[in-house]
């Protein structure tokens, strides 16, 4: 368990998207989380710490203070190659989460990827990404314009959400190409795109396209943060 002093609550450590922000001084570069994801974290029981990106020397020590980590979305993963010219990228959170990954799997931690989460948990597995995924990115209108996914029956994800198929939203247009080794796919959208992954073996990760802190009141949203939390309380809750 990380370093909880306080309450016997889990640490979630989430990592940040950087952006630019205003401030009374003018406008700043801030590392940022949406009221959703702390506030998902905290009624699903967690106390939520957003994991400032600096020194990827430092992933140990960020790694030690928490119990588990939701990978967040955001920027797109900067892949070799990729040449669109509507790419969003910030090379140091690369460089942040890639140690952070490293790092929490050799600790056995619990990790809940989300849209990149997911996407960054297969690209350092060795799997592949779309660059370009059309009809993916609903932006403002996600909250009404959902579509549906068939869970797999057999994976931690439909036990999670207790559902085969439910609706979900969809900001992103990276995605799932090959999968990385030890990922299996466990949900699919209509038109074949990956929507979920999970690992076949080791540290507890489940991955998802969509984005959980969106849909508060949900089991595609609340769901997922109730099921690291409790992963990382362990088997007596506490």
């Amino acid at each position: 368990m990380g370093v909880n002093v306080s309450s016997s609550r889990p640490l979630i450590g989430i990592t940040p998207v950087p952006r630019d922000v205003t401030t009374g001084y003018g406008v700043d570069r801030a590392d940022t989380a949406v009221k959703g994801m702390t506030s998902g974290v905290e009624r699903a029981g967690g106390i939520p710490l957003v994991l400032p990106i600096g020194d990827p020397g430092i992933a140990a020590e960020l790694v030690s203070a928490v119990d588990g980590i939701v990978f967040s979305g955001g920027q797109d993963l900067d892949l070799p190659g990729a040449t669109g010219s509507d790419r969003w990228i910030d090379a140091g959170r690369d460089l942040h989460e890639f140690a952070l990954w490293r790092v929490a799997r050799e600790r056995g931690l619990p990790i809940l990827g989300v849209c990149r989460g997911l996407q960054l948990a297969n690209v350092m597995t060795g799997g592949t990404l779309i660059e370009m995924v059309e009809g993916h990115d609903a932006a403002e209108s996600h909250a009404t314009s959902r579509h549906e996914v068939t869970i797999d029956e057999s994976s931690m994800l439909a036990a999670i959400l207790g559902a085969e198929r439910v609706e979900v939203n969809t900001i992103h247009h990276q995605a799932i190409d090959q999968l990385g080794d030890g990922l299996k796919a466990t949900a699919w959208g209509e038109d074949g795109v990956i929507e979920a992954a999970e690992f076949e073996a080791g540290p507890w990760f489940v991955g998802v396209q969509w984005h959980p802190e969106l849909m508060a009141g949900t089991r595609a949203g609340d769901g997922l943060f109730e099921a690291l939390v409790a992963q990382c309380a362990g088997p007596d809750g506490d």
